[in-house]
C-alpha cells in the first residue's frame, strides 16, 4: 500500500538528505571531540607512567615529621626539669 501525501516526494528526499548531512556534521563533530579526549588520555598516562614511586622517600618524611614531635616533647620536659633543679 502506497501512502499518500500532499508533499512531493522531492521535497521529502530533500530534507532527507539536509538531516543525512546534518548527522554526518554531528558524526565528524564527535569524532573530532573523542580523538581529542584519546589524545589527553593517552597524555594523562604517560605522564602517570613517567612518575616515579619513591616509599622510602615518604617514610622518611613522616619519620622525620614524628622525630620533631618527639624532640619538641623532649626540650618541654628538660625545660621542667631544669626549672625545678635550679
Amino acid at each position: 500500500m502506497v501512502e499518500q501525501s500532499a508533499v512531493p516526494a522531492e521535497c521529502r528526499i530533500h530534507a532527507l538528505e539536509m538531516e543525512l548531512k546534518l548527522c554526518k556534521q554531528q558524526i565528524a563533530g564527535l569524532e573530532l571531540f573523542y580523538k581529542d579526549e584519546k589524545r589527553r588520555l593517552d597524555t594523562a598516562k604517560e605522564e602517570l607512567a613517567s612518575m616515579k614511586y619513591h616509599p622510602m622517600e615518604e617514610r622518611k618524611t613522616i619519620s622525620q615529621r614524628d622525630n620533631k614531635h618527639v624532640k619538641r616533647k623532649k626540650l618541654k620536659i628538660c625545660n621542667s626539669c631544669e626549672s625545678l633543679i635550679c
